[in-house]
């Protein structure tokens, strides 16, 4: 097996080359990432509350000894996991409006999300404006949906280089 750069930690096994390294790093990244948000963790309420909810929350860090991700749930919410109206997570997020890398909500922003209205790489909602989009609205590289428009698009009316529907504008269609 390789070693890094000078590095005494070796390639995780089965990984060789560029794709080892470019493992290692981000294993080494989150392991790092973990350990801060173990050493450090925050927390703040906002003294003034809308129906017994903190208008301001914020929760990073994680609880040990369990390593249990903690919860911001405030009308605005920052944290490890968010909920609130406006939600910011660093990993998920509810709410109307969330931004994480895994979100659901109204609006949702991230990786991977489910809601009414989702600008993600893999969406699922009522619109979707994703790579992989599923929705009654979908947009996206790969769509589905009753209204879909992509490069390769299925659905009832279709829009796309590759479409397959009842009704489709397409440059190539079966």
């Amino acid at each position: 097996m390789k070693g890094n750069k000078g590095s005494s930690q070796s390639i995780r096994r089965g990984c060789s080359g560029r794709l080892g390294e470019i493992v290692t790093r981000y294993r080494n990244f989150m392991r790092r990432l973990c350990e801060a948000f173990n050493a450090t963790p925050y927390e703040y309420v906002s003294p003034g509350r809308l129906f017994g909810i903190p208008l301001f929350h914020v929760n990073l860090g994680f609880d040990n000894p369990g390593g249990r991700m903690r919860r911001a749930c405030g009308i605005i919410s920052i944290g490890n996991q968010a909920a609130g109206v406006l939600a910011f997570g660093l990993f998920t997020a509810w709410g109307l409006f969330a931004i994480a890398p895994l979100a659901t909500g109204g609006v949702a922003l991230c990786v991977f999300g489910a809601g009414l209205v989702t600008v993600s790489v893999v969406g699922i909602g009522v619109v979707s404006v994703s790579i992989f989009a599923i929705g009654y609205v979908a947009v996206g590289i790969l769509s589905l949906g009753v209204k879909s428009v992509g490069i390769v698009a299925f659905g009832e009316s279709a829009v796309g280089i590759l479409a397959i529907g009842r009704e489709v504008h397409a440059v190539f269609h079966p």
